[in-house]
């Protein structure tokens, strides 16, 4: 550490009347020292770096700033509190190393700054060999599509239930990201069907080429449900006189969802419709279009979210056409995944359905 010491009196005297070519040249020494001896530093040794280098890191230009957060990048004691400066920078090309690679920048902090850094943060963000539940929850909420098909690709990358389930729901009309999320290991069943029945036949012969044998499978069920599906949801819809009929009973929640087991055990999808929006307070249009789906999660979430008991989530599923004829295999498959799925959960999504759906009704500016 003499040589260290040395550094301080010089220290002192850049940051008073040094040029920034000398401040510059001292950045580099020590960083080249700290590099150099790394693996024997004590942790007050390595504190006292942090506090020299924080001092100086202020008054240095860009491109040394991003030449210093590269070389600190895949450190494992890297000083504390530079990385966190580096990696809370506006410029990507200063942040983008630390966040990308450094082991420094603990679950939270990740977490923190994708909450509030832009999408270039995100996406070098979404690179790290390893991401946990909390911080992919935040990339998938905020993330643009650079970034969901980034997180989406790493196989580091670990997904809470929702956080899947939102993947799904942003990969429909994204041919690049459905085939991204129906590659990976960890997708449910469940929405698995849901992400290839709204893909592309294009994607679906592509994942059919190359895709594991389960995934195939879902595939051709998928295309079947699809096709069985469309011919039910083409038909044009008049809600006028089952919102008439709804709006008698309206005001008491335990009716309504009481009316919905009656409304569809008798097929009657307008009203079904429509005390499934009451419910939820969700737009006609938007559960018209969840529940005519040609995947399961729609009408599963809108029945799930309003807490429905699983024979009148059956029923509600039989009448829009999504569940095949009768209580076949495939419908406890169905019963063990909704009984599985939390209302909780289902709430979220929904919001997060909603808050999309409405987002794309904007006009565009």
């Amino acid at each position: 550490m003499s040589a260290f010491r040395s550094l301080i009196g010089e220290l002192e005297v850049a940051l008073r009347v040094g040029s920034s070519a000398k401040r510059t040249d001292l950045l580099r020494r020590i960083t080249d020292l700290f590099l150099g001896g790394v693996d024997t530093f004590s942790t007050e040794q390595i504190s006292l770096f942090d506090d020299v280098l924080i001092r100086l890191i202020d008054q240095i230009e860009t491109q040394v700033l991003a030449e210093l957060s590269g070389r600190l990048a895949s450190v494992d004691s890297a000083p504390e509190g530079v990385v966190r400066r580096l990696a809370w920078d506006d410029d990507i090309a200063i942040s983008g190393p630390i966040l990308q690679h450094s082991p420094r920048l603990s679950d939270g902090e990740l977490v923190e700054i994708a909450k509030s850094k832009s999408q270039e943060h995100l996406f070098k963000i979404s690179g790290r060999s390893q991401l946990n539940e909390d911080v992919t929850d935040v990339l998938v909420d905020r993330g643009d599509s650079a970034v969901l098909n980034e997180v989406a690709g790493n196989g580091g990358a670990h997904f809470s239930k929702i956080g899947l389930a939102k993947l799904v729901i942003c990969a429909d009309g994204d041919d690049g990201l459905t085939t991204t999320v129906a590659g990976r290991a960890d997708i449910p069943p469940l929405l698995l069907r849901q992400l290839l029945a709204r893909a592309t036949d294009m994607v679906r012969e592509r994942l059919m080429a190359s895709a594991r044998p389960e995934v195939r499978e879902a595939i051709r069920k998928a295309v079947f449900c699809t096709y069985r599906k469309m011919s039910r949801s083409l038909v044009p819809r008049r809600y006028g006189q089952a919102e008439a009929l709804v709006r008698i009973f309206s005001q008491d929640t335990e009716l309504t969802r009481s009316q919905i087991m009656r409304f569809a055990d008798m097929r009657r999808i307008e009203e079904t419709v429509v005390a499934l929006s009451v419910l939820t307070a969700v737009p006609i249009d938007l559960v018209d279009a969840l529940v005519h789906d040609p995947g399961f999660l729609g009408v599963l979430v809108l029945c799930k979210a309003v807490g429905l008991e699983w024979r009148v989530a059956y029923s509600v599923m039989l009448t829009a056409g999504t569940a095949g004829e009768g209580p076949t295999p495939r419908g406890e498959n169905l019963r063990d995944e909704y009984e599985q799925f939390a209302a909780s959960t289902a709430q979220r999504l929904l919001r997060f359905w909603q808050a999309r759906h409405e987002l794309s009704a904007r006009p565009v500016q």
